[in-house]
């Protein structure tokens, strides 16, 4: 079964952690003054082989190993506010102090070469605890959950881009100028407020949950400023602006800024029914002119309260975790909701950059199960990551955050593709590295992922994740995985395609339906290359399938296969006499982008037959035609595009009486897992559905 392997790097001097003698996936650090255990010789002399850290060591300038004990004990008294990955090798923490921990990570391994801490803000802001915060090299803003102010701090000596990551230096050496501002909410309450800033860093959105049901006491002071719960501010330079602000109708759980749009924003809003029944709202927000407007709201049934959520990176696919075990992801292309049960309570959900593989336990996006497993003597996949076991003492995982970085990138030499942060509550540093695609460099991308499933005879989980890609974002993704199912998304989309997406891939689409086609006819799967053959509509498929089932005796199908190849040859021959080169340039995209709405797809997701290639299959046409296919594609798609004719009509229906009447030419697949397909096809008399793609 298709599983992703990894190590863990727990940078940690504490005697707490039980890691097995066989895992050799999992590493922490070592003190000289520990007692020697059993086999440690022998991992040591692993681990340092390697030219991994067993015991780190002391010297200056670095001192490594004081830096660890020091980080362990912020992070047992403080909470972490902020994470970012500043580059594939610099990972930054913020704490509720406001001190910064900097990690540099070695390229080879997971191992921690360095570790900064930048105390230079501790105590400057107008509280003592930070709610949450936001840190970059330009500027950085905190809240407070018991003031309603930001503090906003404008860096003005910040170095040029790219120089920040080089040198690891005190924030204090930036001269920031901090700056307090009021923001509207109620006062004299305790409320989680939390930060979110848009792509372009130029507006900062903070918010907190708040009941819509809370009780409020009667006052004349009592406004709409009181009662928000969404600001919106504007940053220009050392400048920071009360935007605009409003309040949910429901209570909030979720609000981020988009990472496409910088003007939209997200946020995921439950409500409770008189029943008991729990509704996630996902509604974008839009900043119009100065205020917030809401431009559409979904609503998502549950079971159960929502306990964790993430939106991947295109931003068309959204999960939720509940607290009753399931997840629940909506597809926004496909507008379909899918549910599946999981072994534990999600308390945390991440996508993967690639926005293939979301980690609760190991699930893909289409919502099949990936197994995980650490480098060990005797490797055995899991499907919960088992982190807790290697500690003493248990701690709570409460965020996960990838790496974002390409491993593609001319600045990164390193030897493993992933790098993910798990911060454990009041535990310490851990870090999970992936090792899937390290010879193809693909990172757990959606060809690499396809590649697995196929490589471990995991069909039907190939198709699945196939079907739930998006051709105009991951279109080189779909045409590269080469199955029957990225034919059925081209030709038969859930939703219209863009002019780019079908210019880009209608060509590499033809062949590769065309190869598709003659393999359906060798193992005599009629009813889907007939099909298949209307969606390409060229002259040359039909006579493919009237000699190949001549062939077969089917007379029927070989008489309306004849019918329907001299109808495309006389509409083209007629086409290419009553219209002129003006229609052909300018109003061909026009009438395919008319009919394109009108379509249906056919093409369903069933395997080949295993029976062995008819010996007897001889073409008997020329292939010259198909020079011309390609040359005049114009002509013919202009007319493939049209509404069907009274005449195409009786030939369809000519064919569906003939599969009705003669059935034993469809007795070839009683043998195939397509039997049960089969079966239903025939089971509904004229449920034969054409559709015309002339774009191709």
């Amino acid at each position: 079964m298709a599983s992703c392997m990894g190590e863990i790097f727990i940078f940690s001097l504490k005697d707490q952690f039980n890691i097995p003698d066989d895992v050799i996936g999992c590493h922490c650090y070592h003190d000289k003054s520990q007692s020697e255990l059993l086999y440690n010789d022998e991992k040591k002399a692993f681990t340092e082989a390697q030219d991994m850290i067993w015991s780190p060591k002391n010297k200056r300038p670095e001192k490594l190993k004081d830096g660890l004990k020091e980080v362990e004990e912020l992070l047992s008294q403080h909470k972490v506010v902020h994470i970012r990955w500043r580059s594939r090798k610099v990972l930054q923490i913020a704490l509720s102090n406001m001190a910064i921990v900097t990690f540099v990570f070695s390229c080879f391994s997971g191992d921690a070469e360095k570790v900064f801490i930048d105390k230079s803000l501790v105590g400057k802001g107008i509280g003592e605890t930070v709610s949450d915060a936001f840190v970059s090299d330009q500027f950085f803003i905190t809240t407070y959950p018991d003031k309603p102010k930001v503090d906003y701090g404008f860096f003005i000596k910040r170095p040029p881009i790219g120089e920040a990551i080089k040198r690891l230096e005190k924030i204090s050496a930036w001269e920031p100028k901090t700056v307090q501002m009021d923001i509207p909410g109620p006062l004299g309450r305790r409320l989680e407020r939390r930060v979110s800033v848009n792509t372009r860093q130029d507006m900062v959105l903070v918010w907190w949950p708040t009941s819509s049901i809370e009780a409020w006491p009667w006052s004349p002071m009592s406004t709409d400023r009181d009662r928000a719960n969404l600001i919106v501010l504007s940053i220009h330079g050392p400048n920071i602006d009360l935007l605009a602000y409003n309040r949910t109708e429901c209570d909030p759980f979720h609000a981020s800024f988009s990472c496409l749009q910088p003007h939209r924003f997200f946020t995921i809003e439950q409500s409770q029914s008189g029943g008991g029944e729990t509704t996630a709202h996902t509604s974008t927000y839009e900043i119009i002119q100065g205020k917030i407007q809401r431009i559409s709201n979904i609503a998502i049934p549950l079971k159960s309260h929502v306990t964790c959520l993430s939106r991947n990176h295109l931003e068309d696919k959204l999960v939720l975790g509940c607290a009753d075990g399931s997840i629940v992801l909506y597809d926004e292309g496909r507008k379909s909701t899918f549910y599946v049960r999981a072994a534990l309570i999600p308390a945390c959900i991440s996508w993967h950059p690639t926005g293939t593989v979301f980690f609760v336990v190991g699930f893909d996006m289409a919502l099949s199960p990936l197994k995980v497993q650490l480098v060990s003597e005797d490797p055995c996949t899991h499907r919960i990551l088992p982190v807790g076991k290697f500690f003493k003492v248990p701690y709570t995982l409460k965020d996960i955050k990838w790496c974002l970085y390409d491993p593609k990138s001319v600045e990164w030499n390193g030897d493993y593709t992933d790098a993910m942060y798990m911060h454990f509550d009041r535990g310490p540093p851990v870090v999970f590295i992936l090792h899937l695609g390290v010879i193809s460099r693909e990172r757990l991308s959606g060809l690499e992922l396809v590649k697995e499933y196929l490589k471990h005879r995991q069909e039907e989980e190939a198709v699945q994740l196939l079907k739930a890609m998006n051709w105009d974002m991951e279109g080189p993704v779909c045409y590269s995985s080469q199955l029957e199912s990225t034919l059925g998304t081209f030709y038969a989309p859930k939703r219209p395609l863009s002019e780019v997406t079908i210019m880009d891939y209608r060509d590499p689409i033809s062949r590769l339906a065309r190869r598709f086609f003659h393999q359906l006819l060798r193992y005599s799967r009629f009813d889907k290359a007939f099909l298949l053959a209307v969606d390409i509509g060229s002259r040359d498929l039909f006579m493919d399938i009237h000699y190949m089932a001549l062939d077969k005796g089917e007379t029927a199908l070989a008489e309306v296969a004849k019918r329907k190849a001299e109808q495309i040859e006389s509409e083209s021959l007629d086409s290419f006499d009553d219209y002129d080169d003006d229609f052909v340039d300018n109003g061909f995209h026009q009438l395919n982008q008319q009919h394109l709405s009108q379509n249906e797809g056919h093409l369903s997701n069933g395997d080949l037959r295993n029976g062995g290639v008819h010996n007897g299959f001889h073409s008997h046409h020329s292939y010259g035609n198909r020079g011309g296919y390609l040359a005049n594609g114009e002509n013919r798609n202009s007319h493939v595009n049209s509404v069907l004719s009274d005449i195409e009509a009786d030939l369809i229906s000519d064919y569906t009486t003939a599969l009705q009447l003669e059935p034993q030419w469809t007795n070839h697949d009683r043998s195939t897992p397509d039997r049960n397909n089969s079966s239903e096809e025939e089971d509904k008399p004229k449920s034969v559905k054409v559709i015309h793609f002339g774009i191709v």
